[in-house]
């Protein structure tokens, strides 16, 4: 039997949503291969194991003392999914489901990754890097304004023109001394997973979203029951379906993910633009993977099995 640490929660803004991925999580693996420990990081980043506090240091010292031989870690955005966490399981030699801390600190920073798979031919909304100081734009409106280093959507803005833009910069930056910028594609947007098999990366079902509640598929969007409808699979032809999972897939493997991820994407006149890449995706009863697992044949049991024997 495998002994398995499953690390959620954590300090940053997606601790809730990740506290609902590890439930799900927890509710389906199978006990019948896995030894559990579950381990919640605390949103001042300590570490909670049968009921004890520890810092981060002997967090980590404990759950090696427990023989756990691989972590799933399901902490979203700050901490879980920018690299900290992974260097700090590299450092102790703690195997883990997902990317290396070197591909998740890419990753992470949306500007960097963009510029990697623009250098490999994948479509990219224009964007740009702004400040509060420096906050000039030189494409047309509508825009997007996105930080450079969260997940889930959050601090996420539309721009229909100039005017507005320049009146909401105090708000703009109340989180952040840079933001991403990018030019809005209307388009159809569409998101896709990539799972790992027995050392081969396979794109699992694409499906669309569609806004049924305000402008933007943001954090509120995402997880405001009623705030999208989403199809999977996509209501689309099968070269699109193809075409879209031909995108998730290089773009996985261009930039090193591995065991799992999740592409947004979005469909305008024919191109594909990619949006985001997620390394740590949602793993909530209503998050896409699982759907998209469900779909092409895995149940959560099997989906869970599968990524950790990704790194067994």
């Amino acid at each position: 039997m495998t002994k398995v640490a499953v690390i959620f929660g954590g300090p940053g803004k997606e601790h809730k949503v990740s506290l609902s991925s590890a439930k799900n999580i927890l509710e389906n693996i199978d006990r019948k291969f896995f030894d559990i420990l579950e381990v919640l990081v605390t949103e001042d980043k300590k570490y909670q194991i049968d009921n004890k506090i520890f810092d981060e240091i002997n967090g980590l010292l404990e759950i090696k003392k427990k023989g756990v031989e691989v972590v799933f870690p399901i902490i979203h955005g700050t901490y879980g999914e920018d690299g900290e966490l992974q260097e700090k399981l590299e450092q102790a030699g703690i195997r883990f489901v997902g990317s290396s801390s070197k591909v998740s600190a890419l990753t992470i920073d949306k500007n960097k990754t963009n510029s990697i798979l623009e250098e490999s031919g994948i479509k990219i909304p224009r964007s740009k890097i702004i400040s509060k100081e420096d906050s000039h734009i030189d494409f047309n409106f509508p825009i997007i304004v996105k930080p450079i280093d969260e997940g889930s959507s959050v601090d996420l803005f539309k721009f229909e023109n100039e005017v507005d833009f320049s009146s909401s910069a105090n708000f703009i930056f109340r989180n952040h001394t840079e933001m991403l910028v990018q030019e809005f594609v209307n388009g159809r947007e569409f998101t896709c997973g990539v799972i790992e098999k027995e050392g081969e990366a396979i794109p699992l079902i694409v499906t669309e979203v569609i806004l049924t509640k305000g402008k933007l598929f943001d954090y509120e969007a995402k997880y405001t029951n009623g705030g999208c409808k989403e199809i999977t699979p996509a209501d689309v032809d099968n070269v699109t379906i193809k075409r879209l999972q031909d995108v998730a897939l290089t773009c996985h493997k261009v930039l090193g993910c591995k065991s799992i991820s999740r592409i947004d994407m979005i469909l305008k006149d024919n191109d594909i633009y990619v949006l985001e890449i997620n390394t740590v995706p949602g793993m909530t009863k209503t998050s896409f993977i699982p759907q998209q697992a469900k779909v092409f044949g895995y149940t959560m049991k099997d989906l869970i099995t599968l990524l950790i024997k990704s790194v067994t």
